[in-house]
């Protein structure tokens, strides 16, 4: 049986929410929007974007301005200026698309771009309950721990690593909301080039490697998980995501 890191705090689709309204944000960004479950529960203006929405229902709730872009992230921030189309800045954005650590890698830094120093940017499924999850490809059969066979996070956890290595500055938070939790990035800065100019080495630094077991383990190990019940608390999202 594969070894198991499971996460007990809130859903990350309601955290995602809880921080919007702690940030009182002005604009919001999603990449990766599909059915709308994570968007429908933000109130504040805001843009979506996939590149083949699943929505049924109602996402606009209580926003006064939502625009949704069918479109793949690569097109929409080649194409469009997201705080030009809200009229505002963006103050959050979540990041739930592709699950190759390339794409995500590249979804981070066109957000920085956009974003400005006390912005947020929330990386989703960064946290793996076990090493099986996090195969490039998605083959449940293949699986050894079925109850889990349907759970599938790709390799963006590599992130984790990627910017404790080549973005020091960066104000890093793991935090561990269900089912795969939460990072927040925030003292951006958006003039930064590291990433970009060292793209093509980070991604042959990290396309080979693979987590089992025991890289799970060591990767738990060597960083601080925070309850977000911590941060939610009160005032206390200030300390860990700023203004």
């Amino acid at each position: 049986m594969t070894h198991t890191h499971w996460h007990s705090g809130p859903l990350y689709s309601d955290f995602v929410a809880a921080m919007t309204r702690a940030k009182q944000a002005r604009g919001y960004l999603e990449v990766g929007v599909r059915d709308g479950s994570t968007l429908v529960k933000v109130d504040c203006p805001s843009i979506g974007v996939d590149p083949l929405f699943q929505i049924t229902g109602n996402v606009i709730g209580k926003k006064t301005r939502l625009h949704l872009y069918q479109m793949t992230s690569d097109a929409f921030f080649r194409e469009h200026a997201p705080s030009k189309i809200l009229d505002a800045p963006i103050d959050v954005v979540f990041l739930d698309g592709l699950h190759q650590f390339e794409f995500l890698l590249r979804d981070f830094i066109n957000s920085e771009k956009v974003s400005h120093r006390h912005g947020l940017i929330m990386l989703d499924d960064c946290l793996p309950a076990n090493a099986e999850m996090t195969e490039r490809y998605h083959d449940p059969e293949a699986r050894l721990d079925r109850d889990l066979a349907g759970w599938w996070t790709g390799d963006v956890w590599k992130l984790l690593p990627i910017l404790e290595k080549y973005r020091p500055d960066l104000r890093v938070t793991s935090v561990g909301v269900r089912p795969t939790g939460s990072i927040c990035i925030t003292n951006l800065d958006p003039t930064s080039t590291v990433l970009d100019d060292h793209f093509y080495r980070i991604v042959d630094e990290y396309r080979g490697i693979d987590m089992d077991d025991a890289g799970l383990l060591r990767f738990y190990e060597s960083r601080r998980i925070v309850d977000a019940q911590t941060i939610l608390h009160g005032f206390e999202a200030s300390l860990f995501v700023g203004p």
